[in-house]
């Protein structure tokens, strides 16, 4: 039986979710050995094959014209196209700004902008059709485990789509923004990690992006009253997700 065969690009991004699925996720090696690796950077050598592919793995933000080219490539050749890590779901850290007009981005960086191409930050779903989102920064176990096993099983993946709050009821933790006052972002923040920063009494700061319908304005004024100010709750709140409707909510919120 021929094994599904996997393509792992990678656009603006750290390359830390490619780095993380194949060096420091050693359980998650036999699972992979049940994949053709056809095409990942950190792997094999040689340029990018045409395909088909039986899914692709997509990391990193679109910013330049031609990757959104390859993207929709990469979507035509693939069965199953899986968005993975904050970059690709959210827009992640280089969504940030997206927050100021591109030129002023580009002016502030570079002294000249003549070969400079850059279009406005995007998660890859702006783009094409995507089947799936593996969250975080880097991807946590429990996600990659779940859309590896569900291709190799042909369902649906089971990726989870309540808050970090719940996992931390899970864990037994005591509520680190209730009983310390701490900032957490937890109430907003899609689950997936496991609660692993509140577990070890330190803020979640939503890096597997904010949970859909999240109540974000909510929760910038409950900041405000643990004395934050403006600019650290805009912070917050788009340092891995400024272009979610949840966090551009929170990021503007003022009191009347």
């Amino acid at each position: 039986m021929n094994k599904p065969r996997l393509g792992f690009f990678k656009y603006s991004c750290c390359a830390g979710c490619e780095f993380q699925t194949f060096y420091f996720q050693k359980h998650l090696a036999e699972t992979l050995a049940a994949f053709d690796i056809v095409y990942a950077k950190m792997v094999l050598r040689g340029g990018a094959p045409e395909g088909p592919f039986d899914l692709a793995l997509v990391e990193g933000t679109i910013t330049e014209a031609w990757q959104v080219d390859e993207l929709k490539k990469v979507r035509k050749n693939s069965t199953l196209l899986f968005a993975i890590g904050a970059c690709a779901v959210n827009g992640g850290i280089p969504a940030i700004k997206a927050l100021a007009p591109e030129l002023e981005v580009e002016e502030k960086v570079y002294k000249d902008l003549s070969t400079i191409h850059s279009i406005r930050p995007q998660p890859i779903n702006v783009y094409v059709p995507v089947d799936g989102y593996i969250r975080g920064c880097p991807p946590g176990a429990r996600d990659l485990y779940e859309a590896l096993t569900s291709v190799l099983a042909q369902k649906k993946p089971g990726f989870l789509t309540y808050s970090v709050c719940v996992e931390c009821k899970l864990e037994r933790n005591i509520c680190i923004l209730v009983a310390y006052g701490m900032p957490c972002m937890g109430p907003v923040t899609n689950a997936g990690c496991g609660a692993l920063c509140p577990t070890y009494k330190r803020p979640c700061y939503s890096c597997f992006g904010a949970m859909k319908q999240a109540n974000a304005p909510a929760l910038a004024h409950k900041f405000r009253k643990l004395g934050l100010s403006e600019d650290d709750i805009r912070r917050k709140f788009t340092m891995f997700d400024a272009n979610s409707a949840e966090s551009r909510k929170a990021a503007d919120f003022s009191e009347d």
